[in-house]
């Protein structure tokens, strides 16, 4: 081979070789420097941050605020920050720059190039410890000058325990801190390059009346997210907090953020934010100022009543809308002290035994059968029936022989709402029982709601004592609905508490509308209990004192006797009155339950104590409602 030809054949090869040789080193690089990597990648994470949404507000039917939510902070310190002297050295070199005579005048550029000097000479010349210590300094002497809770940088300092170089963790300091203030903390951290901090905003549920309508709006708490979760979400936990919460809630949203192996931030982001979608605003039946009216009387008749235990309802009966309802014992929205003792709703969870306010059954499934009439009239053997045992008695109508079905009802005679319902039958009257809503829950939008209890018997003695109102469990709001009935023509609704959902917007996204349960008697027969029941308020009725001056009423009181260790006791008893006014066109029900009085030297009855808190309550929403007057009002006379 020519010399030539083999000298440039071993160049050619020699050349190959080395390319070859460069290439495979450069791959044992990358593969060495992958892996590297993967081992520095396997030191980073991401964290995703829940976003909460702000509740939704509840407003009464004229849109007056009720619930609504503070922006509020809770703050706390990212001990993995605090204790890196790396991150922290910033502030402190901060603190020596702003004294640097250069510095009021500096340009941005060159306030950069002093804090990269003095921090360089800083991390030179201090521990790690000291640079700690010193930026820890800077930001409790900022939080003491914003946070109330927190009078002496001592107090703060012993909050927060010891914190040195490589410390980690978290510590809430403050919650419930206002937004204003905690803008004022961000800035002068943000500005003092202060880091450790963490500010959560969140939201707090405020109520604007925090004494009214407290067992209808219900409270919300915060839990955690699921069992054994550091996140919490804020829930409902009873009223319409609870019960619309899947309209108040909103939606969570999220962001994702990425942090090194001591969860020290690499960015603000990873690029992923989902905003939180926030709740939807509930509208309420209720009227504050009707509202307001029930509280301030009930809680004055229950004083007087020397009674700590009672409730008032009122009701729209055309279309069922709950106007107001108040419970006692009550508790403060917002401070909530006696929760656990006053979270009761006497007025949809408490069941108690109607007495004769139990009476408009019988009479008027009577007249709906077609078997009596206002006028018909049965004998009541002179207060005692002894064809049952133990015997009914009427004590206070001893030696009366007949009465009308009128009479009947302004005196409240057990023997004669038992004839009459005798004539309507044992079954049938338990089937009116049934209709009237009776043993079964209203359908309210509130939690927790009793259906009461009305058994059927075979027993002749326990439908006796079922006619007027004894061995029956009823709840207030079922009695209130009961006399809607009566009040509307005879059709029973399902209480309406809820009108409707607004979005943020203010557009209306549901309006819920007045809802027909069935038709239970027919309107005449519901016009002609109006007209009875207007008898037990006038003169020779029971219930004198539930009259409106200017208004006729109609209405029934109910007393009876409570059940104590197992039998009655003549010294305890529920007494009430339900009420509708005008009695020939009813605006609203009114109902009013006492339980346990004990106030001495008055007798214990419905008409002596429930009676005129009624008039009171029906006399103002009167007046708020602006009614016109159905009856002339007598002026005194005057002196001669």
């Amino acid at each position: 081979m020519n010399r030539g030809l083999q000298v440039r054949v071993l160049v050619v090869c020699l050349a190959l070789v080395a390319g070859l040789s460069a290439l495979s080193g450069r791959l044992i690089y990358l593969q060495w420097d992958s892996g590297e990597s993967r081992e520095s990648s396997s030191s980073h994470h991401s964290e995703t941050y829940v976003l909460r949404p702000r509740s939704g507000y509840i407003v009464d039917r004229n849109e007056e605020v009720i619930a609504r939510n503070n922006p509020v902070t809770t703050i706390a310190l990212n001990i993995n920050y605090l204790g890196d002297a790396s991150t922290t050295a910033a502030g402190v070199a901060y603190a020596r720059a702003v004294l640097h005579e250069e510095w009021p005048t500096a340009s941005a550029q060159r306030k950069d190039s002093i804090l990269k000097n003095i921090r360089s000479q800083i991390n030179d010349t201090r521990s790690k410890e000291e640079i700690v210590q010193r930026h820890l300094s800077f930001l409790v002497n900022i939080l003491t000058t914003y946070l109330d809770e927190y009078e002496h940088r001592d107090d703060l300092l012993k909050e927060i325990g010891p914190i040195g170089v490589g410390s980690e963790g978290m510590k809430i300091i403050a919650r419930d801190v206002s937004e204003d203030v905690a803008d004022k903390i961000q800035e002068a951290v943000e500005e003092n390059r202060i880091r450790g901090l963490i500010l959560k905003k969140s939201f707090k549920r405020i109520y604007t009346h925090p004494e009214i309508g407290a067992h209808v709006i219900g409270i919300t708490s915060f839990r955690p997210v699921k069992e054994g979760s550091k996140e919490e979400r804020m829930v409902g936990v009873s009223g319409i907090e609870k019960s619309q919460a899947h309209y108040l809630s909103g939606k969570d949203g999220y962001e994702t953020r990425s942090r090194n192996a001591r969860s020290l931030a690499l960015g603000k982001t990873s690029g992923v934010v989902k905003p939180p979608i926030p709740g939807l605003d509930v509208q309420l039946s209720l009227d504050l100022g009707y509202q307001t009216i029930v509280e301030e009387e009930l809680d004055m008749g229950l004083a007087y009543a020397h009674a700590e235990r009672g409730a008032v309802v009122v009701m729209n009966p055309k279309t069922g809308e709950v106007l107001a309802m108040a419970s006692r014992p009550t508790y403060n929205l917002n401070k909530r002290e006696n929760i656990a003792t006053a979270g009761v709703n006497y007025a949809t969870q408490a069941i108690y035994e109607p007495g004769s306010t139990f009476k408009m059954i019988a009479t008027s499934a009577a007249i709906e059968c077609g078997l009596a009439n206002p006028w018909t009239r049965v004998f009541c053997h002179n207060g005692v029936y002894n064809e049952l045992k133990p015997p009914l008695r009427d004590r206070h109508l001893k030696g009366v022989s007949w009465l009308s079905l009128r009479e009947v009802l302004a005196r409240s005679s057990n023997i004669g709402t038992y004839k009459f319902a005798k004539m309507v039958g044992r079954e049938r009257f338990y089937d009116y029982v049934e209709a009237y809503g009776f043993g079964s829950r209203t359908g309210i939008a509130l939690g927790g709601e009793q259906a009461g209890l009305v058994p059927r018997t075979s027993n002749q003695r326990e439908f006796a004592s079922r006619s007027y109102g004894y061995a029956v469990n009823v709840t207030p709001l079922q009695i209130a609905n009961a006399y809607c009935v009566i009040a509307n023509g005879g059709q029973l609704m399902k209480p309406l508490l809820v009108k409707s959902v607004i979005m943020p917007n203010g557009q209306r996204l549901h309006s819920f509308e007045p809802e027909v349960v069935r038709q239970v008697i027919s309107s005449q027969t519901a016009k002609m209990m109006r007209e009875a029941l207007a008898t037990v308020t006038q003169a020779g009725g029971t219930a004198t004192a539930a009259a409106v001056p200017g208004y006729e009423v109609a209405g029934k009181t109910g007393t009876a006797q409570k059940v104590v260790n197992g039998g009655y006791d003549k010294n305890s008893h529920v007494v009430s009155f339900a009420g509708m006014l005008p009695a020939k066109d009813p605006a609203f029900v009114c109902v009013v339950v006492i339980d346990d009085p004990k106030v001495p030297h008055i007798s214990h009855g419905g008409g002596s104590l429930a009676a005129p808190v009624f008039s009171k309550v029906a006399g103002r929403l009167a007046s708020a409602m602006h009614l016109k007057p159905t009856q002339p009002i007598r002026q005194p006379l005057a002196r001669q």
